[in-house]
Protein backbone atom coordinates (compact mmCIF):
# COMPACT_ATOMS: atom_id res chain seq x y z
CA UNK A 1 0.00 0.00 0.00
CA UNK A 2 1.13 3.40 -1.05
CA UNK A 3 2.76 5.43 2.50
CA UNK A 4 0.37 8.40 1.54
CA UNK A 5 -2.84 6.26 2.23
CA UNK A 6 -1.87 5.54 5.77
CA UNK A 7 -1.19 9.69 6.57
CA UNK A 8 -4.71 8.73 8.04
CA UNK A 9 -6.78 5.99 9.66
CA UNK A 10 -10.56 4.83 8.30
CA UNK A 11 -13.22 7.12 10.11
CA UNK A 12 -16.84 6.95 9.71
CA UNK A 13 -17.43 10.74 10.45
CA UNK A 14 -14.75 11.53 7.52
CA UNK A 15 -17.46 10.51 4.53
CA UNK A 16 -20.43 11.38 6.36
CA UNK A 17 -18.16 15.24 6.55
CA UNK A 18 -17.40 15.33 2.78
CA UNK A 19 -21.05 14.36 1.82
CA UNK A 20 -22.27 17.58 3.93
CA UNK A 21 -20.08 19.53 2.91
CA UNK A 22 -20.64 18.71 -0.99
CA UNK A 23 -24.23 19.16 -0.54
CA UNK A 24 -23.91 22.63 0.99
CA UNK A 25 -21.50 23.92 -1.87
CA UNK A 26 -24.29 23.28 -4.06
CA UNK A 27 -26.21 25.82 -2.23
CA UNK A 28 -22.66 27.93 -1.76
CA UNK A 29 -21.85 28.35 -5.79
CA UNK A 30 -25.22 29.20 -6.36
CA UNK A 31 -25.17 31.79 -3.75
CA UNK A 32 -21.16 33.01 -5.03
CA UNK A 33 -23.44 33.41 -8.61
CA UNK A 34 -25.45 36.32 -7.41
CA UNK A 35 -22.38 38.18 -5.92
CA UNK A 36 -21.11 41.48 -7.18
CA UNK A 37 -17.22 41.39 -7.94
CA UNK A 38 -17.17 44.32 -5.21
CA UNK A 39 -19.09 41.47 -2.34
CA UNK A 40 -16.76 38.91 -3.63
CA UNK A 41 -13.95 41.02 -2.45
CA UNK A 42 -14.67 41.90 0.28
CA UNK A 43 -14.59 38.08 1.52
CA UNK A 44 -11.50 37.24 -0.18
CA UNK A 45 -10.35 40.24 2.32
CA UNK A 46 -11.36 39.00 5.30
CA UNK A 47 -10.12 35.48 4.43
CA UNK A 48 -6.04 36.75 3.78
CA UNK A 49 -6.84 38.99 6.78
CA UNK A 50 -7.58 36.12 8.94
CA UNK A 51 -4.84 34.09 7.37
CA UNK A 52 -2.32 36.91 7.93
CA UNK A 53 -3.57 37.37 11.81
CA UNK A 54 -2.51 33.54 11.65
CA UNK A 55 0.90 34.56 11.41
CA UNK A 56 0.55 37.39 13.85
CA UNK A 57 0.32 39.98 11.95
CA UNK A 58 -2.12 42.53 13.50
CA UNK A 59 -3.43 44.38 10.56
CA UNK A 60 -7.59 44.84 10.53
CA UNK A 61 -9.73 43.94 7.88
CA UNK A 62 -9.93 47.69 6.73
CA UNK A 63 -6.55 48.45 7.32
CA UNK A 64 -5.95 45.68 4.30
CA UNK A 65 -8.50 47.43 2.33
CA UNK A 66 -7.18 49.88 2.68
CA UNK A 67 -4.14 49.03 1.24
CA UNK A 68 -5.47 47.34 -1.52
CA UNK A 69 -6.67 50.59 -2.25
CA UNK A 70 -3.51 52.01 -2.19
CA UNK A 71 -3.97 54.19 0.75
CA UNK A 72 -1.92 55.33 3.34
CA UNK A 73 -2.17 52.73 6.62
CA UNK A 74 -0.26 53.22 9.94
CA UNK A 75 1.13 49.83 11.53
CA UNK A 76 4.37 47.93 11.70
CA UNK A 77 6.58 48.12 8.71
CA UNK A 78 6.95 44.21 8.59
CA UNK A 79 3.41 43.87 8.90
CA UNK A 80 2.74 46.35 6.11
CA UNK A 81 4.91 44.74 3.64
CA UNK A 82 4.18 41.46 4.43
CA UNK A 83 0.25 42.41 3.93
CA UNK A 84 1.39 43.94 0.23
CA UNK A 85 2.98 40.73 -0.42
CA UNK A 86 -0.01 38.99 0.60
CA UNK A 87 -2.37 41.06 -1.89
CA UNK A 88 0.20 40.73 -4.44
CA UNK A 89 0.50 36.98 -4.40
CA UNK A 90 -3.35 37.16 -4.16
CA UNK A 91 -3.20 38.23 -7.53
CA UNK A 92 -0.90 35.45 -9.17
CA UNK A 93 -3.31 32.83 -8.05
CA UNK A 94 -4.92 31.72 -10.82
CA UNK A 95 -1.32 31.31 -12.29
CA UNK A 96 -0.02 28.70 -9.51
CA UNK A 97 -0.32 25.12 -9.80
CA UNK A 98 -0.59 23.51 -6.20
CA UNK A 99 0.51 20.08 -7.75
CA UNK A 100 4.19 22.17 -8.97
CA UNK A 101 6.89 22.25 -6.54
CA UNK A 102 8.36 25.20 -8.60
CA UNK A 103 4.94 26.98 -7.93
CA UNK A 104 5.06 26.19 -3.88
CA UNK A 105 8.82 28.67 -3.93
CA UNK A 106 7.02 30.75 -6.55
CA UNK A 107 4.38 31.79 -4.31
CA UNK A 108 7.05 31.87 -1.45
CA UNK A 109 9.50 34.75 -3.15
CA UNK A 110 5.99 36.88 -3.60
CA UNK A 111 5.15 36.52 -0.23
CA UNK A 112 8.27 36.90 2.07
CA UNK A 113 10.01 39.39 -0.67
CA UNK A 114 11.72 42.09 1.59
CA UNK A 115 10.82 40.22 5.14
CA UNK A 116 13.35 37.61 4.68
CA UNK A 117 16.48 37.05 2.81
CA UNK A 118 15.72 33.68 1.60
CA UNK A 119 12.29 34.14 0.35
CA UNK A 120 11.64 31.42 -2.55
CA UNK A 121 14.63 29.36 -1.27
CA UNK A 122 14.04 26.09 0.61
CA UNK A 123 15.54 26.58 4.44
CA UNK A 124 19.47 25.56 4.59
CA UNK A 125 19.32 24.72 7.98
CA UNK A 126 17.90 22.36 10.11
CA UNK A 127 14.44 23.57 11.93
CA UNK A 128 12.19 22.85 15.00
CA UNK A 129 8.46 23.41 16.09
CA UNK A 130 8.80 24.09 19.43
CA UNK A 131 6.26 24.56 22.20
CA UNK A 132 7.89 26.75 25.05
CA UNK A 133 10.93 24.71 25.94
CA UNK A 134 9.94 21.70 24.67
CA UNK A 135 10.60 20.43 20.80
CA UNK A 136 7.34 18.84 19.44
CA UNK A 137 8.50 18.27 15.66
CA UNK A 138 11.70 18.15 14.19
CA UNK A 139 11.11 18.91 10.41
CA UNK A 140 13.14 16.63 7.58
CA UNK A 141 16.84 17.70 7.46
CA UNK A 142 17.31 20.69 4.56
CA UNK A 143 18.86 18.00 2.31
CA UNK A 144 15.49 15.75 1.76
CA UNK A 145 13.20 18.89 1.22
CA UNK A 146 13.50 19.13 -2.10
CA UNK A 147 12.71 15.44 -3.10
CA UNK A 148 9.82 15.25 -0.53
CA UNK A 149 8.11 18.02 -1.41
CA UNK A 150 8.66 17.08 -5.30
CA UNK A 151 7.06 13.61 -4.03
CA UNK A 152 4.49 15.01 -1.93
CA UNK A 153 3.30 17.12 -5.22
CA UNK A 154 3.18 13.96 -7.63
CA UNK A 155 1.76 11.81 -5.16
CA UNK A 156 -1.64 13.72 -4.13
CA UNK A 157 -2.07 14.65 -7.67
CA UNK A 158 -2.24 10.86 -9.23
CA UNK A 159 -3.99 9.49 -5.85
CA UNK A 160 -7.26 7.74 -6.03
CA UNK A 161 -8.33 10.13 -3.09
CA UNK A 162 -10.89 13.09 -2.91
CA UNK A 163 -9.87 16.40 -3.05
CA UNK A 164 -11.47 17.38 0.38
CA UNK A 165 -9.11 14.49 2.02
CA UNK A 166 -6.16 15.57 -0.68
CA UNK A 167 -6.29 19.11 0.22
CA UNK A 168 -6.02 18.60 3.96
CA UNK A 169 -3.17 16.17 3.60
CA UNK A 170 -1.31 18.51 1.88
CA UNK A 171 -1.61 21.20 4.05
CA UNK A 172 -0.16 18.61 6.73
CA UNK A 173 2.25 17.41 4.80
CA UNK A 174 4.03 20.57 4.10
CA UNK A 175 3.39 21.53 7.63
CA UNK A 176 5.80 18.53 8.64
CA UNK A 177 8.28 18.81 5.92
CA UNK A 178 8.45 22.92 7.38
CA UNK A 179 10.13 23.59 3.33
CA UNK A 180 11.44 26.99 4.20
CA UNK A 181 13.05 29.04 7.12
CA UNK A 182 9.82 30.81 7.97
CA UNK A 183 6.26 31.54 6.43
CA UNK A 184 5.58 28.04 6.23
CA UNK A 185 1.82 28.43 8.15
CA UNK A 186 0.43 31.05 5.49
CA UNK A 187 1.85 28.83 2.37
CA UNK A 188 -0.06 25.40 3.94
CA UNK A 189 -3.56 26.99 4.14
CA UNK A 190 -3.26 29.02 0.57
CA UNK A 191 -2.12 25.18 -1.02
CA UNK A 192 -4.19 23.56 0.66
CA UNK A 193 -7.19 26.84 -0.46
CA UNK A 194 -5.72 26.63 -4.56
CA UNK A 195 -6.36 22.58 -4.23
CA UNK A 196 -10.10 23.44 -3.15
CA UNK A 197 -10.88 25.86 -5.63
CA UNK A 198 -9.02 23.32 -8.50
CA UNK A 199 -11.97 21.18 -6.87
CA UNK A 200 -14.54 23.91 -6.95
CA UNK A 201 -14.28 27.42 -8.28
CA UNK A 202 -17.00 29.04 -5.52
CA UNK A 203 -14.39 28.11 -2.64
CA UNK A 204 -12.66 31.20 -3.77
CA UNK A 205 -14.99 33.35 -2.00
CA UNK A 206 -15.19 31.29 1.26
CA UNK A 207 -13.38 33.09 4.17
CA UNK A 208 -12.37 29.35 5.37
CA UNK A 209 -9.60 31.38 7.33
CA UNK A 210 -11.90 33.36 9.76
CA UNK A 211 -13.35 30.00 10.89
CA UNK A 212 -9.37 29.13 11.70
CA UNK A 213 -8.51 32.35 12.88
CA UNK A 214 -11.56 32.29 15.92
CA UNK A 215 -10.44 28.30 16.84
CA UNK A 216 -6.18 29.25 16.53
CA UNK A 217 -5.83 27.55 19.52
CA UNK A 218 -7.48 23.88 18.39
CA UNK A 219 -6.38 24.59 14.80
CA UNK A 220 -2.47 25.43 16.32
CA UNK A 221 -3.18 21.77 18.99
CA UNK A 222 -4.97 19.56 16.11
CA UNK A 223 -2.30 20.24 13.67
CA UNK A 224 0.73 20.12 16.49
CA UNK A 225 -0.24 16.91 17.78
CA UNK A 226 -1.08 15.82 14.54
CA UNK A 227 2.44 16.15 12.80
CA UNK A 228 4.79 13.56 14.84
CA UNK A 229 2.52 10.99 15.04
CA UNK A 230 2.65 11.02 11.59
CA UNK A 231 -1.31 10.74 11.16
CA UNK A 232 -3.68 13.00 10.16
CA UNK A 233 -6.56 11.72 11.23
CA UNK A 234 -7.54 14.43 14.13
CA UNK A 235 -6.55 17.03 11.81
CA UNK A 236 -8.47 15.89 9.27
CA UNK A 237 -11.56 15.75 11.10
CA UNK A 238 -10.52 19.61 12.65
CA UNK A 239 -10.21 20.85 8.75
CA UNK A 240 -13.66 19.09 7.42
CA UNK A 241 -15.61 20.71 10.53
CA UNK A 242 -14.17 23.77 10.54
CA UNK A 243 -15.17 24.06 6.38
CA UNK A 244 -18.72 22.97 7.25
CA UNK A 245 -18.91 25.03 9.49
CA UNK A 246 -17.77 28.40 7.98
CA UNK A 247 -19.97 27.35 4.36
CA UNK A 248 -22.97 27.05 7.37
CA UNK A 249 -22.53 30.33 8.84
CA UNK A 250 -21.29 32.56 5.32
CA UNK A 251 -24.57 31.42 4.02
CA UNK A 252 -26.86 32.54 6.91
CA UNK A 253 -25.19 35.40 6.71
CA UNK A 254 -25.77 35.63 3.10
CA UNK A 255 -29.32 34.82 3.52
CA UNK A 256 -29.93 37.25 6.47
CA UNK A 257 -28.80 40.08 4.81
CA UNK A 258 -27.72 39.63 1.59
CA UNK A 259 -24.33 40.69 2.25
CA UNK A 260 -26.09 43.91 0.50
CA UNK A 261 -23.89 46.27 3.43
CA UNK A 262 -19.91 46.59 1.69
CA UNK A 263 -18.14 48.16 4.31
CA UNK A 264 -17.14 51.44 2.63
CA UNK A 265 -13.32 52.81 3.64
CA UNK A 266 -12.40 56.08 5.11
CA UNK A 267 -10.78 59.04 3.12
CA UNK A 268 -8.39 59.55 5.84
CA UNK A 269 -6.05 56.64 7.56
CA UNK A 270 -7.33 55.25 10.43
CA UNK A 271 -4.43 57.15 12.99
CA UNK A 272 -4.08 61.11 12.12
CA UNK A 273 -0.29 60.62 11.57
CA UNK A 274 -0.07 63.25 14.01
CA UNK A 275 -1.44 61.90 16.86
CA UNK A 276 1.09 58.57 16.03
CA UNK A 277 3.60 60.96 16.28
CA UNK A 278 3.10 62.15 20.14
CA UNK A 279 1.72 58.79 21.00
CA UNK A 280 5.58 57.02 20.14
CA UNK A 281 7.17 60.20 21.62
CA UNK A 282 5.53 59.05 25.12
CA UNK A 283 6.84 56.12 27.20
CA UNK A 284 4.42 53.46 27.36
CA UNK A 285 3.70 51.32 30.37
CA UNK A 286 1.06 48.84 28.83
CA UNK A 287 1.36 45.53 28.14
CA UNK A 288 -0.08 45.87 25.03
CA UNK A 289 2.36 46.66 21.89
CA UNK A 290 1.31 49.79 20.01
CA UNK A 291 2.16 50.15 16.34
CA UNK A 292 5.07 51.80 17.18
CA UNK A 293 6.76 48.94 19.05
CA UNK A 294 9.22 46.58 16.93
CA UNK A 295 9.16 43.54 18.90
CA UNK A 296 12.43 42.12 18.19
CA UNK A 297 13.83 45.05 19.82
CA UNK A 298 12.25 44.84 22.72
CA UNK A 299 13.54 41.61 23.15
CA UNK A 300 16.87 42.01 22.55
CA UNK A 301 16.33 44.79 25.26
CA UNK A 302 14.81 42.53 27.80
CA UNK A 303 17.60 39.52 27.32
CA UNK A 304 20.38 42.04 27.53
CA UNK A 305 19.07 43.03 31.24
CA UNK A 306 18.24 39.29 31.90
CA UNK A 307 19.76 36.47 29.90
CA UNK A 308 17.64 33.85 31.78
CA UNK A 309 13.97 35.18 30.54
CA UNK A 310 11.47 32.59 29.12
CA UNK A 311 9.54 33.39 25.68
CA UNK A 312 6.54 32.76 28.25
CA UNK A 313 7.85 35.41 30.17
CA UNK A 314 8.78 37.53 27.22
CA UNK A 315 5.36 37.08 25.98
CA UNK A 316 3.72 37.85 29.65
CA UNK A 317 5.71 41.52 29.60
CA UNK A 318 4.81 42.23 26.01
CA UNK A 319 1.43 41.43 25.95
CA UNK A 320 2.10 39.02 23.21
CA UNK A 321 1.30 35.08 22.83
CA UNK A 322 4.17 32.42 23.34
CA UNK A 323 3.83 31.33 19.83
CA UNK A 324 4.67 34.57 18.67
CA UNK A 325 7.70 35.10 20.91
CA UNK A 326 9.73 32.07 19.92
CA UNK A 327 8.98 32.91 16.60
CA UNK A 328 10.78 35.92 16.71
CA UNK A 329 13.59 34.02 18.86
CA UNK A 330 13.88 31.51 16.51
CA UNK A 331 13.93 34.11 13.81
CA UNK A 332 16.80 36.37 15.53
CA UNK A 333 18.78 32.99 16.45
CA UNK A 334 18.82 32.13 12.47
CA UNK A 335 19.83 36.19 11.90
CA UNK A 336 22.87 35.26 14.03
CA UNK A 337 21.30 38.46 16.86
CA UNK A 338 20.65 36.12 19.42
CA UNK A 339 22.73 32.59 20.90
CA UNK A 340 21.29 30.18 22.67
CA UNK A 341 23.75 28.36 25.72
CA UNK A 342 23.12 25.51 27.92
CA UNK A 343 20.37 23.49 28.15
CA UNK A 344 16.06 24.25 27.14
CA UNK A 345 16.13 24.77 31.15
CA UNK A 346 18.36 26.56 32.70
CA UNK A 347 20.36 27.77 29.65
CA UNK A 348 20.83 31.52 28.68
CA UNK A 349 20.90 33.86 26.04
CA UNK A 350 23.65 35.65 24.68
CA UNK A 351 22.62 38.73 22.45
CA UNK A 352 24.91 39.49 20.05
CA UNK A 353 23.61 42.42 17.42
Amino acid sequence: MDKYQTFYQPNPEIPELVQRIEQQLNQWSVLVDSLSSQQRLVLQHRALQASLALDHNSLSVVQLQELAAGKRVVALVHDIQQANNALALYQQQASLDPYQSADLQRAHAAFMSSVVSDAGQYRLQGAGVYEGHKLVHMPPPPAKVSALVDSLCYKLQHEDIHPLLASCLMHYQLAFIHPFSDGNGRLCRLWQQLMLVAWQPSLAYLPFAVVLKDKVRDYYKTLRQSVPKYDATAFILFMLRSLQECLTQESEQFERSGLSQVPVLPDQPLVDLSQFVQLKAQKVKSKTPGPWYKTEDQILKKLKKDNRLSAKTIADELGLSSRAIEKQLAKLKAEGKLVRTGPAKGGRWQVVA
